[in-house]
C-alpha cells in the first residue's frame, strides 16, 4: 500500500511539472502573438498581458466591455473616466498565475460571476447582489493561482498598490 501511495505522489508531482512547463512554454508563444495595448478610448477592449504588467485608463464614451487575459501577469484597468453604454458591460476576465484589478467610480454597480480555483476574487464594491438601474458592469471571472480585485474610487483617488513599499534602507535585524 505504501510503494503504490508513493508511486501515485511521484506521478502527480511529474504531471504538475510537465503541465507547468507546458504552460509555461504555451504562455511565452503567447506573448510573442500577443497584441499591443488597446486605445483607451475604445468602446470593447481586448487586452492580453503574458510574463508582464500592464496598465490601462480607458476613456471610452460607451464602454460595452470586452476581454482581458492576465497569465503570468498583473494587469490593472482603471474605469473610472470611462462611461458605460446605456444597456451595461460585459467584461471576461481570465487571470493565470497573476493578477487582475478593476478600478470604477462610486456609484457604478458591479455584479462578478466564475469560478476561482486556488486564486480568490475580491468585489470590494460594497453592494453584495447590485440591481441594474443605473447601467451595471459585469464580470464573468476565471482565476487559477491568480486573484481579480474589483475596487471603487474616485477619479485623482491614489488605489493602494498590490505589493509592498519597498525602502532603500535595509530592514533591521531581529534581535
Amino acid at each position: 500500500m505504501v510503494r503504490f501511495l508513493a508511486r501515485l505522489l511521484g506521478i502527480v508531482i511529474g504531471a504538475s511539472i510537465i503541465a507547468g512547463i507546458a504552460s509555461a512554454l504555451a504562455a511565452v508563444k503567447l506573448k510573442k502573438a500577443a497584441p499591443s495595448l488597446p486605445d483607451a478610448a475604445a468602446d470593447e477592449i481586448d487586452l492580453v498581458v503574458v510574463m508582464d504588467g500592464a496598465k490601462l485608463a480607458s476613456t471610452a464614451h460607451a464602454f460595452t466591455g470586452g476581454r482581458v487575459l492576465c497569465w503570468y501577469a498583473g494587469t490593472d484597468l482603471d474605469l473610472r473616466e470611462a462611461k458605460l453604454d446605456p444597456a451595461g458591460a460585459r467584461l471576461e476576465i481570465r487571470t493565470v498565475f497573476g493578477g487582475t484589478r478593476v478600478v470604477v467610480a462610486p456609484g457604478i454597480p458591479v455584479r462578478t460571476s466564475g469560478p476561482a480555483i486556488f486564486g480568490g476574487v475580491m468585489n470590494s464594491t460594497g453592494a453584495a447582489e447590485p440591481t441594474f438601474d443605473a447601467p451595471g458592469l459585469e464580470i464573468a471571472g476565471f482565476t487559477l493561482f491568480g486573484g481579480l480585485q474589483i475596487v471603487v474610487a474616485e477619479q485623482g483617488e491614489e488605489i493602494p498598490s498590490w505589493a509592498p513599499e519597498r525602502s532603500a534602507e535595509p530592514e533591521p535585524e531581529p534581535a
